[in-house]
């Protein structure tokens, strides 16, 4: 059952009568089931006077929800959120921009690392070179290739002719 918010009125006491209840097949087959529930509530003279009082405020909160008033205050406070989101619009592109950097930057050193990783094996781990290096575009590969020193290029180029033999590509 729903619970009334607090410092809210609430019947002292609540009777549910059995619910009344029909079936019907549809079409298809599907059941369509129709369920009357009926609660009686039993309120104090004082309670039923704050319910009553409630809903006049919930009234007087309608109407001012339409009123000229609270539709100039909606209209500032978009315009404050417009200003505020003005001010982010330039922030947001710059930090999208290092945040690529950043993201490409970490891209070639993780590469980096683990292609000198594969190249000092000692054993060949030809998923990894199948599933991970062979698979980077080679704008990637070729700036990372171009760091390594020379013995570790004669080694990567080394790797790369058993892996063509192997028919890995």
């Amino acid at each position: 059952m729903n619970q009334p918010p607090p410092n809210q009125a609430t019947p002292y006491k609540t009777e549910p009568k059995k619910p009344v209840t029909t079936y019907k097949v549809l079409e298809n087959g599907d059941v369509e089931i129709n369920q009357i529930v009926e609660t009686v509530s039993f309120w104090h003279a004082r309670e039923f006077i704050s319910l009553k009082r409630q809903n006049e405020k919930a009234l007087e909160d309608t109407k001012y929800n339409y009123s000229e008033e609270f539709i100039e205050k909606m209209k500032k406070q978009e315009s404050e959120i417009v200003a505020e989101i003005e001010i982010m619009n330039p922030i947001v592109e710059e930090a999208e921009i290092k945040a690529k950097l950043d993201y490409m930057k970490q891209r070639h050193e993780g590469l980096k690392a683990s292609l000198i990783s594969a190249i000092n094996d000692k054993e060949l781990n030809e998923t990894w070179w199948q599933d991970v290096w062979i698979r980077t575009k080679t704008e990637i590969r070729e700036p990372i290739f171009k760091e390594l020193t020379a013995q570790q290029q004669i080694k990567y180029l080394k790797i790369l002719q058993k892996l063509k033999r192997k028919n890995i590509q």
